[in-house]
């Protein structure tokens, strides 16, 4: 598996991994970085026997070309965060863009397993990548009946990579919450391969039920439509900087009142409800991390503590501090 990008001459990895799956493995975690006047590009690399994960950040005031190639078949999961970037060539020998709130997935030999993205000047892109061999997946999933009449495994379990385009998804915040939980656990010491093996079952259960029993409807990543699932992922990954409607309409080319109406017609939420509903959710659980009260207007984008605590008052009829001491009495309680 190599990447790599042209106009700073650097290799981001070249790793050689087994196809193979283990049962007991070691997690191996590189990072690259690079850092001048006006580029900035930090990778974090995971990978064991049969799988292969990367974080990138990039930043640049100048277009950059990201150069990749897996070869082998695998199954590959792509999750866009922030940032657009244009693809030369990519899966399926197909042109596309990607965008933030893109979930794209498919299996792959090294025929269609290459290709060049295009990073625009002075745009922050942040993406995921997750491969994993034909062995490592097959085992990985062996016992899980719930994936049986799952299209996407079944083409998988043929053994023959087509090389079709990749499939187009969003991600939601389960989804965001999960991949955010492998790539952030520094605090799992040992059994970290473990962890990672759990973690994977679950996002791949979430992005079944989204496409099996959702609405989570794939498509081709050459002819993406714009839709209210897009534009709630988007509001999904921005919640710290939630766009106003008219923003919103303005990135998905949409009338605003159109928009407005249809959201609240589908979700039954208004886009500020549900916004609010994503920092309410998002603070609950950082509340059960212990974060204080402070962290969390931070971290949820709000412009005062006060005004933090009063949204969360009123979705849960408590302020932050009496949910959180309610939560650590219930777990001293249990530890009793």
């Amino acid at each position: 598996m190599k990447s790599e990008i042209l106009e700073i001459n650097k290799i981001i990895h070249d790793t050689t991994i087994q196809n193979k799956y283990n049962d007991v493995d070691t997690l191996i975690q590189e990072t690259f970085t690079h850092y001048e006047k006006d580029i900035s590009v930090c990778c974090n690399i995971f990978h064991s026997s049969g799988l292969h994960i990367t974080e990138s950040q990039i930043c640049s005031n100048r277009e950059l070309t990201n150069v990749w190639l897996t070869k082998e078949p695998h199954v590959r999961f792509f999750f866009y965060l922030t940032g657009s970037s244009c693809v030369k060539n990519g899966a399926g020998n197909e042109s596309y863009t990607h965008r933030a709130g893109m979930l794209q997935r498919n299996f792959l030999d090294t025929e269609g397993a290459g290709g060049t993205m295009i990073i625009k000047p002075n745009v922050e892109l942040h993406h995921i990548v997750i491969k994993m061999s034909l062995d490592f997946y097959i085992n990985l999933l062996k016992s899980e009946h719930w994936i049986d009449n799952d299209v996407f495994h079944n083409y998988v379990l043929s053994g023959k990579p087509e090389n079709r385009p990749n499939e187009t998804l969003s991600i939601d915040i389960k989804t965001l919450q999960i991949i955010q939980d492998i790539t952030n656990s520094e605090d799992i010491i040992e059994h970290r391969y473990h962890f990672f093996k759990l973690k994977l079952k679950e996002l791949l259960f979430t992005i079944h039920q989204q496409t099996q029993y959702g609405k989570n409807t794939p498509e081709l990543a050459s002819s993406p439509s714009d839709s209210l699932d897009k534009i709630k992922s988007y509001l999904t990954l921005h919640i710290d900087n939630p766009p106003t409607s008219a923003e919103l309409a303005k990135v998905f080319l949409m009338n605003e009142k159109k928009l407005k109406q249809s959201f609240k017609e589908k979700y039954g939420k208004t886009i500020y409800a549900f916004v609010v509903k994503l920092r309410m959710e998002k603070a609950k659980k950082l509340l059960m991390e212990n974060y204080n009260v402070n962290e969390l207007a931070v971290l949820l984008g709000y412009q005062s503590v006060s005004h933090f605590i009063k949204v969360f008052k009123n979705y849960y009829g408590c302020t932050p501090k009496d949910a959180q001491n309610k939560y650590q009495n219930i777990t001293q309680s249990k530890a009793e």
